[in-house]
């Protein structure tokens, strides 16, 4: 993108770029016809059985769920199916079913309790709940009150050979117990791909006809408010943000045929982009369902030897630890970051033990992925998060005035064909998220003199942890429901590695209080990465004259 100096929005040309991404229907075909039989999925467990279904094979079971939710279940255009599941083969056929019926997909959390499960079924009002076996109990749970009336349940061994998945099963379910059969009303993904018949390919009248700019994906999103949303994104966007990319790092994407190793969750817009770029480039997904312990990843490093690798900075600073991964590490040629800022001192140890590359984006979930990326191989500003991707526009809001001059600091604002329609169901939200027809993006940030963006701060109180956005407000909640507290806040604490984690700060009411009855119910109502790390006690909660808790005061006490 051209470089505008501008303090007048109305002076700032807007400049707009064809970069035509096409249908993701279209993609679909050309890659079950260019790349038929070559791999296209694998589900990589941490037992080290491994299992890889090809283009062709994917793409049908795809065609196949389509067709059972359009004829079978008779949804159409507008209807949502949610998806909650670890990364696998599955979850990829499921996403690619419900694009390719027209529908509309939301992706959901599994580390969710049934209570966060169920407000986002009820705020998409999804029809349908594809789930794992894994979490059969909670999902159960999760439905009840809502819209849904149909449950498709999905496995990590649903595509591996019949004996093997036998084995697996018994090992998940009777050893592990970490895997039931869902209870209830239900069909499983085998069954309905085993009892429907492979739709005529080139009958996609039906998705064909649909305006690409409809809501194709409601992704869940604390936006800069703290209260988790649905962002109506549409296919276009998702097109046009694979195609920015593209057209940014070509490289990476004219080059089919590779592998790509993804740990991080399919759930994630991050996790989803990747999923997408592999289809549209013939490349060979290798999921992790889970990476934790870190050794859960070596045995698929050994054996598919990835081309790419997505990850954000927390992940690579451990995988750097790793024994075993300064020797498998080094088949990757590019490497992936988003999700949070990379730290230019794991960059450099990343690239110098792997000897990969890293593409640095810098994005958020309003604007599909993408808004920005930085090459390190070319870029000229240590600590930037690089340009902004063709036919993105990106400005600094300073002193009421819309600019890009160097080093002007204020709130980021976006216009491009990625940016979301709004947020599901908030129209007031929607307005609020803009001024004028430019974007806010919550991020305090700033242009250097060769016209790379750097991101300053964050304008409201979100705390990244290992990648995962957690919000304050919503944690604050919980802790107010413990007995014995007279007030609480969290907060976002910067520990030795730069890297943040959330701390519960807490004013007793009950002197007897202790940290592990403070924590109890946020273990019991939040996943695992919004519990507090740390519990604080103090005398009094840091508020300005208007009553208002100081949450940057908080570091304080630590």
């Amino acid at each position: 993108m051209a470089v505008h100096y501008s303090s007048n929005a109305a002076l700032a040309p807007r400049t707009r770029i064809d970069l035509n991404p096409g249908r993701l229907h279209e993609k679909v075909l050309i890659a079950q016809d260019e790349f038929a039989n070559h791999p296209f999925l694998t589900t990589a467990l941490p037992t080290g059985h491994t299992q890889t279904t090809d283009f062709k094979t994917a793409i049908e079971s795809a065609q196949k769920l389509a067709h059972y939710f359009r004829e079978d279940l008779g949804y159409a255009q507008g209807d949502v199916v949610a998806i909650q599941s670890p990364n696998c083969t599955s979850y990829i056929v499921s996403l690619l079913g419900v694009f390719l019926a027209g529908l509309t997909v939301t992706n959901i959390n599994p580390l969710y309790t049934a209570a966060e499960t169920r407000r986002q079924l009820k705020d998409s009002q999804a029809r349908c709940l594809i789930g794992s076996t894994i979490f059969s109990e909670m999902m159960e749970e999760a439905i009840e009150g809502t819209s849904v009336d149909h449950v498709i349940a999905i496995s990590v061994t649903d595509f591996f050979p019949t004996v093997t998945r036998g084995v697996l099963n018994f090992l998940l379910r009777k050893v592990k117990k970490m895997d039931r059969a869902f209870v209830g009303p239900h069909r499983t993904l085998n069954d309905i791909l085993t009892s429907t018949q492979a739709p005529d390919r080139n009958d996609v009248s039906y998705v064909d006809a649909l305006d690409a700019s409809r809501d194709t994906i409601y992704q869940y999103s604390g936006g800069t408010t703290g209260i988790s949303k649905g962002v109506r994104l549409t296919e276009s966007g998702l097109m046009n943000n694979i195609a920015q990319f593209a057209s940014a790092c070509p490289t990476l994407l004219t080059t089919p045929n590779q592998s790509m190793l993804l740990a991080l969750p399919v759930y994630h817009v991050f996790g989803m982009l990747a999923s997408v770029i592999a289809l549209t480039n013939g490349g060979h997904l290798v999921l992790i369902p889970n990476p934790r312990p870190l050794t859960n990843m070596k045995a698929a490093f050994k054996k598919f030897q990835p081309d790419i690798f997505p990850g954000v900075n927390t992940l690579f600073e451990k995988l750097l630890e790793e024994t075993w991964f300064q020797e498998y590490g080094t088949c990757i040629k590019t490497t992936i970051s988003g999700a949070a800022a990379l730290h230019d001192h794991t960059a450099k140890n990343w690239m110098s033990a792997t000897g990969s590359n890293i593409v640095e984006g810098y994005g958020m979930t309003e604007a599909t992925t993408l808004i920005a990326v930085r090459d390190h191989s070319k870029s000229k500003s240590p600590g930037s998060a690089g340009m902004p991707l063709p036919g993105t526009e990106v400005r600094i809001l300073h002193n009421d005035s819309v600019t890009t001059a160097p080093d002007k600091v204020g709130e980021i604002l976006i216009s491009g064909p990625q940016v979301m329609q709004g947020y599901l169901g908030r129209d007031q939200e929607t307005q609020n998220a803009y001024h004028g027809e430019w974007f806010k993006t919550g991020d305090m940030g700033r242009f250097d003199a060769n016209g790379e963006l750097h991101i300053v701060d964050r304008c409201k109180d979100m705390v990244l942890v290992s990648g995962f956005n957690v919000f304050p407000n919503e944690v604050d909640a919980v802790l107010g429901t413990c007995d014995g507290i007279a007030e609480a806040a969290s907060a976002g604490i910067r520990v030795e590695s730069a890297s943040e984690e959330l701390h519960a700060f807490v004013v007793k009411q009950d002197e007897s209080l202790t940290a592990e009855a403070v924590l109890a119910p946020c273990r019991s109502h939040l996943t695992g990465y919004k519990v507090p790390r740390k519990v604080h006690f103090i005398e009094e909660l840091p508020k300005n004259p208007i009553g208002k808790i100081l949450r940057r005061h908080l570091q304080d006490y630590c």
